[in-house]
């Protein structure tokens, strides 16, 4: 009898230690810390991450030590797919993920995806910071997820093993890893191209293994997970903008005090501008590294390539909702 109130005890006592809620007290004793993840889309050596460790820092620093948000890559914190469901669910607490994972459950966000939508990085701010922005992010909450702020991963060119695609007919017959994202696919299914959906923890050996002949990530990506080792062209396509978010899950955010909100929120919109300029400078250095070592960078008919996937808005005008794009379209001076 008493080794069974013993085991009685000891499991209940673990049960309480797994169910504990994800805060602690302070060394003083007298402050709630509040132990939170934030997982990113990209490899742990992305410079994005340190980007993120200096939004936390902040969190932290403006919250004296309340907040203690912790950064994972890729993978830390399961499969990218698997990101969003977890923060519905309050396992994961923030997340910066790009527009083709998003849209998986908020698919009115692919209408950021359609080809050559944004003339230049200017234009795609001025729309995502306006009010295009906040009602794409006023979608969100019905499902457990709030938006932070529009964060930029980099215009998206296509780094082939061995072949270049100056002109779109040379996509044809080639498999590409894509992130998710109808839009996505049907882009380079309409270059004739084979899409791929991959994880970005599979990205270098699929190339190596020549499982894929071609990647599209941005250039920095590119840099971060060394697929620059076995994707030696790279082919200045940038059809896609690639925006991203910064969210938080809304059970966990929503736990936390006003006051602490708003500090994570005031961090957030600082973090975005400060992100899209550091996105400009890193890009610049990528492709330099991407020169130096010895690999291909070819410029492509852009022309070319804007006619060859514009069936795609056709194809997803009902999809997306034609309001909707016609406003993103004059909007972005595409009307």
């Amino acid at each position: 009898m008493k080794d069974m109130k013993r085991r009685t005890f000891l499991q209940g006592a673990l049960g309480g230690v797994i169910a504990a809620p994800a805060f602690m007290r302070s060394a003083r004793g007298d402050t709630p810390v509040h132990s939170m993840k934030l997982g990113y889309a990209d490899v742990a050596s992305s410079p994005y991450r340190q980007l993120l460790a200096e939004f936390a820092d902040t969190v932290r620093s403006k919250t004296n030590g309340a907040v203690d948000i912790k950064v994972y890559a890729s993978g830390e914190l399961g499969s990218q797919n698997n990101i969003l469901t977890s923060m519905q669910v309050g396992v994961v607490d923030f997340a910066a993920h790009t527009t083709g994972y998003v849209q998986t459950l908020f698919p009115r966000i692919a209408v950021l995806d359609f080809p050559y939508l944004f003339a230049d990085r200017a234009v795609a701010e001025r729309v995502l910071d306006g009010g295009i922005g906040e009602q794409l992010f006023a979608d969100m909450p019905a499902k457990g997820i709030y938006g932070l702020s529009w964060i930029h991963w980099g215009w998206r060119p296509i780094s082939t093993v061995d072949r270049e695609v100056p002109k779109p007919a040379d996509m044809r017959g080639m498999k590409i890893r894509l992130q998710p994202g109808a839009i996505y696919a049907a882009i380079y299914r309409s270059l004739g191209a084979i899409p791929v959906s991959i994880d970005v923890s599979e990205i270098y050996i699929a190339l190596s293994q020549h499982a894929v002949d071609a990647v599209e990530v941005p250039v920095i990506s590119l840099v971060a997970g060394k697929y620059y080792e076995v994707a030696k062209v790279l082919n200045l396509t940038g059809a896609v903008y690639n925006a991203g978010m910064l969210m938080a899950s809304k059970r966990r955010f929503g736990a936390l005090e006003p006051g602490h909100q708003r500090v994570i929120r005031e961090a957030a919109r600082a973090l975005s501008p400060k992100w899209r300029d550091k996105n400009v400078e890193l890009t610049e250095e990528s492709i330099k590294v991407v020169k130096d070592k010895g690999n291909k960078v070819i410029t492509v008919d852009d022309e070319a390539y804007r006619a060859a996937t514009r069936p795609v808005y056709d194809e997803f005008r009902g999809t997306i909702g034609a309001e909707l794009l016609d406003t993103v379209l004059k909007q972005a001076g595409r009307a």
